[in-house]
Order: C-alpha cells, then structure tokens, then sequence
C-alpha cells in the first residue's frame, strides 16, 4: 500500500515475506532496491525502511565535529533523526553537499530512506531509490573482502538478478558500527 503521510514524503507499507509454490515452496523475502556509486545496485530488507521522503538540503542541520558520512539532523515527526550520507560511509565519493541551513537558496533534494536500526530511526541518503524485488535468501552468494573492497565489510552477501547482475545486501547495523 503506498500513500503519502505529508507534501514531500512517500510512505510504502512492506509485507517482510510471502510464499510462492513452485516445484518446492521457498520463502522470497522483500527488498528495497537502490542505486550507489551510479551504477552499482544495493539492497536492504524491506522491513527496516520505514519511509522514503525527500527532503531540501537546506533542512539538513550539520553538527559539528561528527564524522563526515553524517550530514546533519533533520526535524521528522517530532523527533530528531540523524542523517547519513550512505555513498560516502561505504567509501563511495560523496555526490552530497549540505547548503548552509540560514541561506535563501534551497539547495538540491535529498533521497532519503528513513530505517528502524536497533530501535531508532535513521535517515540515509541515496542517490536513487528503484523498486522493491523479492530474492529466495537461500540463494544469497557470500560476500568477500577481495570481491567488493571496502564495501564487503557492510554487506550480508549478494545476489544475481536474471542477468546475471550483482546486487549487494547491504546490513544496516554493520552501516551504523562506529558513527
């Protein structure tokens, strides 16, 4: 079910599972699909996405002498949700630039994936959010260090789409580990 909670956000309500019989019944699992660094495609499970909204950079609060993945706090529902710039916290150049907040000028639009993280919302921007798709995680591949680099240590593994296309699996909480 899809509607929209206010002018600029997106709410997606996301089943986590559902059965599909075939010749054996597996369980496909929902994933929301994403891109990152321009052409590679990640994942997170669908569960912990709470909402997607876009935001104006000028919105973005920076907080001083925290780590340069983090952008800001911006003012959600009441409550203060931090945000993460996802490209550069995974070691991908960052395409993100946070306009000064007291400037006229209302700067670029923000992707943001708001997730449920140990309990507590957090904000991560992504340069494009694609679909949902659903993979049989008994078909996840493991991930290595020496296939994906610096990004291995964030992912749960892959998948191959019908293409024979990698798409990563990203674990939020490693994402979170040291911020």
């Amino acid at each position: 079910m899809v509607g929209s909670s206010t002018p600029n956000s997106l709410s997606i309500t996301l089943g986590a599972k559902s059965s599909l019989t075939t010749d054996r019944t597996r369980e496909l699992s929902k994933f929301l699909q994403f891109q990152l660094g321009g052409c590679d495609r990640a994942l997170l499970e669908a569960e912990i996405v709470t909402e997607i909204i876009i935001v104006p950079e000028n919105k973005i609060m920076p907080v001083p002498q925290m780590p340069y993945c983090v952008l800001g706090i911006y003012s959600w529902r009441s409550e203060m949700l931090w945000i993460v710039d996802l490209e550069n916290r995974l070691g991908y150049p960052s395409s993100v630039t946070i306009a000064n907040p007291k400037s006229n000028s209302t700067g670029n639009n923000l992707t943001l994936m708001v997730v449920q993280v140990k309990g507590n919302s957090l904000g991560l921007v992504v340069p494009n959010v694609m679909n949902i798709v659903q993979f049989d995680s008994q078909t996840i591949n493991p991930s290595s260090i020496d296939l994906f680099g610096e990004v291995g240590f964030f992912l749960d593994g892959y998948f191959k789409d019908s293409n024979n296309d990698i798409i990563m699996l990203l674990n939020a909480n490693k994402i979170l580990q040291n911020l």
